[in-house]
């Protein structure tokens, strides 16, 4: 077919007119290609998928982000669909190579424009990450918050995150909680707690006297119940005497929940005070007095040696008396704060709001917070938008740097969940963020540190969806001991990989294939393993042949999530693989096509593969299914809680399928080179973590910018997460934001 005079022209003249460029290739030889294969169906009203090739301007961002949808449909094989017209292997190759080197061309002389990022409130996470952080301990009541709304797979973009009174209710009872706790390894003061013995409850014997102090003349025993706050040291102390007869003193058990605590001698007949200090568990309890040696002989010569009788005062209970642990990091309070549990001493209330509210205070509010009591103070500064929302001023200008307080919480929530540390903090002060050689070495000492693992915790976690792992019950009668440890098994299995291969500074692509594997007894035993002989998790060594298996698609929690509950499903798995791990996500089916819903009625991958080969016949469908269907079919392998397998109802197993380019998949080995060797992998992972760390979608020119720089690393040979952070870290979009409107 010869273009024609029609708005299909316009794109022909804009790329010929790139094309004349120096070394470029020439443009003269793919117009007819991209005349007869994409003419037809993306030309004027009525364009298929949306792409309206006559549409598109003549240059800019949108011809280029044209560009690059076109080089990655034809890399693909994916267009043209398999009822066009297709090229040979040379013509793709030829329309490929004239998109990249007009993208290589163009995009340095692209803007970056940094965007706006709405105002977010922290996540669930992030709360119970920086009270953490803060005072060494947080509250159950964080489960109670209301669940997180996510925005493009994650909990941390402004534009999806919700708050209503709800939240603010949650969030009062929550910060009450972490006061009361803080304070306890911040500044704790002795709590008293004075019983007096006539007000005890007689439980044994035949009784007690007195009013102001308890006569023991017999054998008998009082209690009294207590609550202590929590476990620690306490000291116990009785108040009592005693008349004395007989060869031995009067004696005194003290006894708590049953259990003898001590056996006192009393043996003076003015009042005493017995101290004990031990420790105790926290929680409600019961404490004994009991007189256990009682003695009487009427008849003896001496009137004073006739009746050994015990007299109790009171019975007191002080503490806890221990100061709790605190992590390095909060161990500022304990400085700042005095042990009155009624004064805010200045300095405290300065050094809470400048870590809580990640920002330096101003002297009327340190001032307000100053004139409350400890408790409220916390209680404050947790309820207040500057801790719970992440404000990140601006420092003015057309493209506005973000504020040097702001850039270094973007950078902290980014990489630990939580606000500055105090090293980064005083780089804001300094103003030293404000470089980017000097951002690249904080993000680089920030990833070397422990709290680093929460790109694992919570980037990986939502990136690959494991979230969603509790939801997935499988049928009990098919596969059974799946439960709630052995799901948290399989998550911790994940996040493990992802933490290795940031720590040791691996290869990205080790995500999909590696040299080792993490299993827990739980585990090992479940999929059938060695036993492991440690508590926790043991990292063992994979031979070459076995390496795809130590990568996320061989691992139990990835295959349980994309499963139905009575049987595996190719579908889902290979959305899953092209949402996640190629961001190529596929659109919705066609009214009356939904495979998804159809498969749940299919009993085995042999029929449900019969199906799908009739449902890709389908012009309508065939352009998603043929790359998704050979995808999810190369982990048939494994069954619907991830346990290798060689056959299906008692048939064999077909893992092959042909991908849209002509390479055949068999398996997972087949499977994980496959997305290696394309380069939408470790684009995804560059976005996802720009998307996550930026707080907002990735724009047309995010895209562009981002491809380009995964693009370049990849070619410079060994891509490690620390590259892709630091390319995060390095854009515009991070360190800057655009215009107010």
């Amino acid at each position: 077919m010869r273009i024609g005079p029609s708005p299909f022209a316009a794109l022909v003249l804009a790329a010929a007119a790139l094309g004349q460029t120096q070394g470029s290739p020439d443009f003269g030889a793919i117009a007819p290609i991209l005349s007869a294969s994409c003419h037809d169906c993306h030309d004027g009203a009525g364009s298929k998928g949306g792409f309206d090739l006559s549409a598109l301007p003549a240059s800019g961002a949108g011809w280029l982000a044209a560009l690059s949808h076109i080089r990655e449909r034809v890399r693909t094989g994916e267009m043209p669909p398999p009822a066009a017209e297709a090229p040979t292997a040379a013509e793709r190759a030829a329309v490929v190579a004239f998109c990249e080197a007009a993208l290589q061309r163009e995009l340095p002389k692209l803007p970056w424009p940094p965007g706006r990022v709405t105002v977010r409130r922290l996540s669930r996470g992030q709360w119970d990450a920086s009270v953490r952080a803060l005072f060494g301990t947080s509250t159950a009541k964080v489960g109670e918050f209301p669940a997180d709304d996510l925005g493009y797979g994650f909990d941390s973009i402004g534009d999806a995150l919700s708050f209503s009174t709800l939240h603010l209710e949650k969030y009062l009872a929550a910060a009450q909680d972490v006061a009361a706790a803080s304070l306890e390894r911040i500044a704790p003061h002795e709590r008293v707690q004075r019983h007096e013995a006539e007000s005890m409850v007689l439980v044994a014997g035949p009784g007690v006297s007195g009013e102001d102090i308890v006569n023991f003349y017999t054998r008998s025993t009082i209690e009294q119940a207590i609550v202590l706050p929590r476990d620690g040291d306490y000291e116990i102390a009785v108040r009592a005497k005693a008349d004395q007869a007989g060869d031995e003193p009067a004696r005194l058990l003290l006894q708590l929940d049953g259990r003898d605590l001590v056996e006192i001698d009393v043996e003076q007949r003015r009042l005493q005070t017995f101290p004990l200090k031990t420790p105790l568990p926290g929680g409600p309890h019961q404490l004994r007095l009991s007189f256990t040696n009682d003695y009487y002989d009427p008849k003896h010569q001496d009137p004073g040696q006739r009746d050994r009788n015990l007299h109790v005062d009171w019975l007191e209970i002080r503490g806890p008396l221990d100061r709790l642990p605190l992590p390095a990091a909060a161990t500022w309070a304990r400085d700042a704060v005095a042990g009155d549990a009624t004064t805010t001493p200045p300095a405290f209330a300065r050094d809470l709001l400048l870590r809580a509210w990640r920002r330096p205070p101003t002297a009327p509010e340190t001032a307000r917070i100053a004139a409350l009591t400890p408790a409220n103070a916390i209680t404050a500064a947790l309820l207040s938008p500057h801790f719970l929302f992440r404000i990140e001023p601006a420092t003015g200008g057309s493209d506005e740097a973000i504020a040097d307080h702001a850039l270094a919480a973007r950078l902290s929530f980014f990489l630990w969940g939580q606000g500055p540390d105090d090293t980064l903090r005083q780089q804001a002060e300094r103003g030293e963020l404000r470089t980017a050689a000097t951002l690249a070495k904080a993000a680089a000492r920030m990833l070397a540190d422990p709290r680093a693992e929460w790109l694992a915790t919570d980037f990986a976690v939502q990136w690959l969806e494991l979230r969603a792992l509790p939801e997935r019950c499988p049928d009990p009668a098919r596969f059974p001991g799946i439960d709630d440890e052995l799901r948290a098994s399989m998550r911790r299995q994940t996040e493990l990989l992802f933490l290795t291969v940031l720590r040791e500074g691996r290869d990205v692509h080790e995500l999909l294939a590696c040299d080792f594997q993490f299993v827990d007894a739980r585990l090992a035993a479940f999929l059938g393993l060695p036993a492991v002989t440690v508590p926790d998790f043991e990292r063992r060594p994979l031979a070459p042949a076995e390496r795809p298996h130590g990568g996320l698609l061989g691992q139990s929690g990835i295959l349980l999530l994309t499963s139905n509950p009575t049987r595996t499903s190719p579908v889902k798995r290979g959305k899953w693989v092209l949402e996640n791990l190629l961001d190529a996500a596929p659109p919705a089916p066609p009214p009356g096509n939904d495979t998804l819903a159809a498969e749940r009625t299919i009993d085995s991958a042999a029929s449900f593969r019969e199906q799908l080969a009739q449902h890709r016949a389908d012009a309508k469908c065939a352009g998603c299914h043929v790359r998704m269907d050979a995808l999810g079919f190369a982990l048939e392998h494994f069954d619907a809680v991830g346990r290798f397998r060689t056959e299906d109802r008692g048939g064999a197993i077909d893992a092959r399928g042909a991908l849209p380019s002509g390479t055949v998949v068999d398996g997972l080995p087949d499977l994980a080179a496959a997305i290696a060797n394309d380069p939408a992998f470790v684009r995804t992972v560059l976005r996802k973590l720009f998307v996550y760390g930026v707080g907002r979608a990735a724009n047309q020119v995010d895209r562009l910018q981002l491809d380009a720089r995964a693009d370049a690393l990849r070619q410079r040979g060994k891509v490690t997460l620390h590259d892709l952070v630091l390319e995060v870290v390095a854009s515009p979009p991070f360190r800057r934001r655009g215009p107010s409107h």
